[in-house]
């Protein structure tokens, strides 16, 4: 949501450039550029060309009003649909139908996963769809329950896969922190943890960018030369110039503003049997994988780390594709 506030307000920003800045910007070259024998004063013809063109930015509302519509669309069709749980002390996987709103619980090892491939031919050229696939058995209704999600590419799919299976299996990024931030001794603040974009994704963002100049600091016995060399910035009093300019381009923090009333609308509270089942469990009630899918984890991670092979050829090695 903040990069399609971003998006908005260059829109904005074309719109008022038509209107305002390119009429004021063709009277000063008229005027300029006028032969002696031609007077033409900027205050007589300023009026006129700046009417013009905001009649013509003013064609700008349908796709600027489009735009906000398809935000706003988005985020109530978010406002009603229920996010996919993984509960992993409980090794289950929770679906709430949007429509129903029944609750499909089921173990995490029955769950099935896929990536599918499709190949189009338009008028312009070759088209290929990714899909990343999830199938969620109901054993209650005998049927499945199946979760689709398009994705850019085969890599991006198997990625989503991969970060849901390393949440499972292996707790990472969940219980161990980042090893960025303990090589540099950084502590993650209560903001910097949170899952999602708001107000505070700006004062992360203006932490990380004033870390990075300060990178620049220093070195004053270095020539230009060595500083280019050994990547250091040029010497400059400030080092935030271009990120303050761009955010007061974007409307400062307008894009987050949006992002922390899209994550506030965006999703409808969970059923209580939901958010019971979402709790955490003293360790010792955690549920344990089984001997197969330790098995079977044991040979894939021993072809990864050991043959050097990727994620999809180590299945097949270990016969599980």
């Amino acid at each position: 949501m903040v990069e399609l506030g971003k998006r908005l307000a260059i829109q904005i920003w074309l719109a008022f450039a038509l209107a305002f800045i390119a009429p004021v910007l063709i009277c000063l070259w008229l005027v300029i550029a006028s032969p002696p024998e031609i007077d033409r004063k900027f205050l007589d013809i300023i009026g006129n060309v700046v009417q013009v063109f905001a009649t013509g930015a003013s064609l700008f509302i349908i796709p600027i009003g489009a735009f906000i519509y398809g935000m706003l669309s988005n985020v109530r069709t978010l406002a009603k649909s229920y996010p996919v749980r993984f509960n992993r002390q409980r090794r289950e996987v929770c679906y709430i139908d949007d429509t129903t709103h029944r609750v499909l619980i089921v173990p995490w090892e029955s769950v099935v996963a896929w990536v599918a491939r499709s190949q189009g031919v338009t008028g312009y050229g070759a088209l290929r769809d990714y899909t990343f696939g999830m199938g969620l058995e109901d054993e209650e209704h005998d049927t499945v329950q199946f979760i689709l999600m398009a994705q850019p590419s085969d890599v991006h799919a198997l990625g989503m896969w991969a970060s849901i299976r390393n949440y499972m299996e292996e707790g990472e990024l969940v219980d161990t922190p980042n090893p960025m931030l303990v090589l540099l001794g950084l502590t993650p603040t209560e903001d910097e943890l949170k899952p999602y974009e708001g107000l505070h994704t700006f004062e992360i963002e203006r932490k990380g960018a004033r870390f990075m100049g300060s990178l620049d600091d220093g070195a004053e016995d270095l020539t230009a030369e060595q500083r280019h060399r050994y990547g250091y910035g040029k010497r400059t009093r400030w080092p935030l110039r271009w990120w303050y300019v761009r955010r007061v381009l974007t409307f400062w923090k307008m894009p987050y503003l949006i992002a922390e009333w899209a994550h506030r609308k965006g999703r409808p509270t969970l059923p209580d049997s939901v958010q019971a089942w979402s709790q955490p469990l003293p360790p010792e009630q955690w549920a344990k994988p089984s001997p197969a899918l330790q098995k079977a984890n044991a040979l894939v991670k021993h072809a990864m780390d050991k043959k050097g092979i990727n994620f999809v050829d180590a299945c097949k090695a270990a016969g599980l594709h």
